[in-house]
């Protein structure tokens, strides 16, 4: 995802690291979860270095992974370092990724991300681009349901998810929802169908096999039934439809605009400095990026054009 993942790796190493505090020191109110010699690791230093808006799955994976690091660092810095004879290189490893750190964090808060893409310019893109347009995956339009076994309307809902027309719908929000664990609908949009299947607990080995000869699907599993009418699909490799497209060209415009922000931003950073004096391109262009002609290799072309 996201090039600043291990950007976002790299913190969460750091972060690990600097969480280091003495027991003694620690409020009595605190709940610890680990201490190794004289420090100890708190549910709070956790917490605090898990970022907002994660899903409870990936906060749950994300707390284990910090407690886990934690406790590799404290217990295996220490032996590693005394036996580790090429401590130098590792050192000027994480001064490196430290500054990468800085670096990326000051220009992403400092880089316009106004990059509103309008209409207009999405249709233009998938127009020029439509032969490119494809599907990795299918995607589907349909509604999800998912209730207890024992629902006094399961039979009521089988039937109204089988033909889901206005009055079926209707009747599916008002009366069969009533014990429901899980609703969707999506008859109105595209959605992947890996978003779908991965909330039902059934191996659906080829997806577009599936989708191709059904249309509604049920199973039952740990005192739940799964209810599944699917309306529209587009399989792997056919044209993306303009509705689900435009979000992917949207990303996709709106990317390019962030980085040739964040280009003009850093050129901007060099050219002050380099007016300041505190940057000189000798035989390189920090502005360009290229070479540069070094005055011994312009005088021999000169010479070689002489002698032409």
């Amino acid at each position: 995802m996201y090039k600043n993942f291990s950007i976002f790796a790299l913190a969460l190493l750091i972060g690990c690291v600097s969480c280091r505090k003495d027991r003694k020191s620690i409020d009595k109110t605190e709940e610890i979860l680990v201490i190794a010699g004289d420090s100890a690791l708190t549910v709070s230093d956790v917490v605090r270095m898990i970022p907002r808006g994660l899903s409870e799955k990936d906060s749950t994976a994300l707390f284990h992974t910090v407690v886990d690091r934690w406790v590799r660092n404290m217990v295996l810095s220490e032996v590693a370092s005394s036996n580790l004879y090429d401590k130098e290189r590792i050192d000027r490893m994480v001064e490196d990724y430290r500054n990468d750190l800085i670096v990326d964090s000051y220009l992403t808060s400092m880089t316009d991300k106004r990059n509103d893409v309008d209409e207009e310019e999405i249709k233009k893109y998938y127009i020029s681009h439509v032969e490119e347009m494809k599907l990795p995956a299918p995607i589907v339009k349909g509604i999800f349901v998912k209730v207890p076994d024992k629902d006094e309307r399961l039979s009521d809902l089988r039937r109204w998810m089988k033909s889901p027309n206005g009055d079926a719908v209707d009747n599916i929000e008002k009366y069969g929802l009533r014990n429901a664990s899980r609703y969707e609908y999506f008859m109105d949009r595209w959605i992947d169908w890996e978003d779908v299947a991965e909330q039902i607990p059934y191996r659906f080995f080829d997806a577009d096999a599936f989708l191709q000869s059904t249309k509604d699907f049920e199973t039952a599993y740990g005192g739940s039934t799964y209810l599944l009418h699917i309306s529209e699909y587009c399989l792997s490799g056919e044209k993306m439809p303009y509705e689900y497209a435009s979000g992917v060209i949207s990303g996709i415009l709106s990317n390019g605009r962030f980085v040739e922000s964040r280009n003009n931003l850093i050129k901007e950073i060099y050219r002050e400095k380099m007016s300041e004096g505190s940057l000189k391109g000798e035989l390189y262009d920090p502005i360009t990026g290229k070479m540069k002609k070094s005055p011994a290799r312009k005088t021999d072309e000169q010479k070689n054009r002489k002698k032409k």
